[in-house]
C-alpha cells in the first residue's frame, strides 16, 4: 500500500478516543490527516465548516453519539449519518466500523452493495487502501499531486480559501466559457492579493501597512519588493507579478466598459495560472527565510 505524495483528511465520527488516537497513529504513515469528531452533531459542524471541503473520506463508526451532549450511544446513529452523508457528500467514499462480530456479519449482509463494513482491531489497513484508492479519484486530490510544491506553500502560509481558489483555476483551466474564464481570472486576482497581505503580517517591515491598509495597493507592494531588493528587478517574478496583476484586473475583477477587441481565452487562464504557481513558490521562499 504506497504512500500518497501529498496529505489528505479524513473525517472519523467515534466516540472512542483510545482508538481514534491509535488509528491516527497508524494512517500517519500513509500521509493521511484524521479529524476527529466525536458525535454527529460535531461531525456535521466540522464537514459544514471550512475544512470540509478538504475531506476525502469518512469513517462511522456503528454505535456513536448523535448528540454532543449524549453521554450514551445511540443506535440510530448510523442511519441518521449515512443519511447526512449520502445526502451532503455523495461523492466521497464512507465506511462503517464496528467492534462486535456478531454486528459485523449483520451489517456485512445489510449494505452488501452499497457500503464497506470493516472490523475494529482487524481490518484497519484493508480499510485504509480501500479509502486511498478513492481518494485518487477525486480531482483535487490529483491536483494536489500535480502540483504539491504549491500547495505545500499555501498550506503553511495561506488559508483554505486560497487552497480552493487555486484549485477551482486549476481544474477550469481548460474552460472555454467566457463567465468561467472571468471567474478564474478573479480567483487569481485574490490569491496574489492574499500573498501580499500575508507578507505585511508576517513582516511589516518587508512590507509596510500603508500598501496594504485600506484600499490594497498591488501596483505599490510589488515594485516595493522590487526596489528593496526582495525580487530582482525586470526577472522572473517581477515580471510576473505585474503580468498576474494587470491581466486579472482588466479582464477579472472589472467589467470593462467595451468589449475587448481580444478577450481572454483559457491560454489567457494557462498564463496567469502558471505565473501565480511561480509567484506562489517565490512567497513560500520568502516565508520560510523569514522563519529561519
Amino acid at each position: 500500500m504506497a504512500a500518497p505524495a501529498v496529505q489528505i483528511k479524513m473525517l472519523i465520527i467515534d466516540d472512542s478516543q483510545s482508538y481514534v488516537e491509535a488509528l491516527y497513529r497508524e494512517v500517519q504513515r500513509f500521509s493521511i490527516l484524521l479529524r476527529h469528531a466525536g458525535s454527529l452533531e460535531e461531525g456535521r459542524e466540522f464537514f459544514e465548516g471550512p475544512e470540509g471541503s478538504s475531506i476525502t473520506g469518512i469513517i462511522l463508526d456503528v454505535k456513536c453519539m448523535k448528540a454532543r451532549r449524549q453521554e450514551v450511544p445511540d443506535s440510530s446513529f448510523i442511519t441518521a449519518a449515512i443519511k447526512y452523508f449520502g445526502e451532503k457528500a455523495s461523492h466521497l467514499p464512507l465506511v462503517v466500523l464496528t467492534g462486535e462480530t456478531d454486528q459485523y456479519h449483520n451489517l456485512k449482509e445489510l449494505y452488501e452493495g452499497t457500503l464497506r463494513v470493516y472490523s475494529k482491531g482487524r481490518d484497519e489497513n484493508e480499510m485504509i487502501t480501500f479509502l486511498l484508492a478513492e481518494a485518487q479519484k477525486l480531482d483535487w486530490v490529483r491536483l494536489r499531486q500535480s502540483y504539491q510544491d504549491v500547495f505545500a506553500v499555501i498550506d503553511r502560509f495561506l488559508d483554505t480559501e486560497a487552497e480552493q481558489e487555486l484549485t477551482s483555476c486549476l481544474r477550469e483551466i481548460d474552460s472555454t466559457d467566457f463567465t468561467t474564464i472571468k471567474n478564474s481570472l478573479s480567483c487569481l486576482r485574490r490569491l496574489q492579493e492574499n500573498i501580499y497581505l500575508a507578507i505585511n503580517r508576517a513582516d511589516s517591515e518587508l512590507l509596510p501597512q500603508r500598501f496594504v491598509g485600506g484600499e490594497l495597493n498591488i501596483v505599490g507592494a510589488y515594485k516595493h519588493l522590487a526596489e528593496t531588493g526582495q525580487v530582482e528587478r525586470y526577472k522572473i517574478i517581477d515580471r510576473f507579478s505585474e503580468l498576474i496583476y494587470k491581466i486579472t484586473s482588466d479582464n477579472g475583477a472589472h467589467t470593462p466598459h467595451a468589449n475587448p477587441k481580444y478577450p481572454p481565452s483559457r491560454y489567457s487562464v494557462h498564463a496567469v495560472t502558471f505565473a501565480m504557481l511561480d509567484l506562489l513558490l517565490w512567497f513560500g521562499s520568502l516565508m520560510e527565510n523569514k522563519q529561519g
